[in-house]
């Protein structure tokens, strides 16, 4: 999974030397990006188990967010102000690697769950376990005192091409009249799993880190998908 994502953000400009496949400021991005998305893929999992499992779950990411949203948020403008800069008029080609990348830290997260949650037989214990880990600071983005400071950086980065960031995006999308929905792979594999195969989706809603997508079956049937920071729920 790591192969596969350092040869992605080698391609954004965020990798260093052949020794160390991600740059600090990509291992920072990929650190903050994928223990966010940890959090999320750990509380759907936990919300179905027991009632108190819910309820823990939910206040830890409540907990969690609050000490660590403004890293995370520093961490995803880093990457698309990187796509955007580095892609510039190939709208296509950057927003399919934002795909790429959105999906691969979601695969990841999800696979590190589905794995775990089956190979327990007290999914109650381990779920408690878990946030226990996230809601005591075990899993703060503070925890990794290097990468700590290449999030500062980014952070303060957002601050001052916050700006600059949304006219490039809005450059990008007026020469070529395109728009992209970054969780737009997530939700193709999401639609396979609901027995859709082939799906022609769609996005309704680009306002990210939330989305909606139409995803239309062969069949003639569709599904609705919300998102939000590429962890998506096929409406109900």
């Amino acid at each position: 999974m790591r192969s596969a994502l350092a040869v992605l953000l080698t391609c954004i400009g965020l990798a260093g030397c052949s020794s160390n496949p991600l740059s600090p400021t990509g291992e920072a991005i990929y650190y903050a990006l994928q223990t966010d998305t940890s959090l999320r893929s750990w509380v759907d999992a936990c919300t179905g188990v027991s009632s108190e499992a819910k309820q823990q779950a939910l206040m830890t990411q409540k907990n969690w967010w609050k000490r660590n949203g403004a890293f995370v948020e520093s961490a995803d403008f880093g990457l698309a102000y990187d796509l955007v800069t580095v892609t510039d008029e190939r709208a296509e080609t950057g927003a399919r690697l934002a795909m790429a990348l959105t999906w691969q830290v979601v695969e990841t997260a999800e696979q590190e769950v589905q794995e775990l949650m089956q190979n327990t037989s007290d999914r109650e214990q381990l779920c408690r376990g878990i946030m226990t880990q996230y809601s005591e600071g075990e899993r703060d983005l503070r925890g990794n005192e290097s990468l700590y400071n290449n999030l500062v950086a980014l952070q303060r980065r957002s601050q001052s091409q916050g700006k600059e960031l949304a006219l490039k995006k809005a450059s990008v999308e007026q020469r070529t009249g395109r728009v992209y929905g970054r969780s737009f792979y997530v939700v193709e594999k999401m639609a396979r799993r609901q027995g859709c195969p082939g799906a022609e989706v769609q996005l309704l809603k680009n306002a990210w880190p939330h989305e909606v997508y139409d995803a239309r079956c062969p069949d003639g049937s569709y599904l609705i998908a919300r998102c939000e920071w590429g962890n998506c729920l096929i409406a109900e």
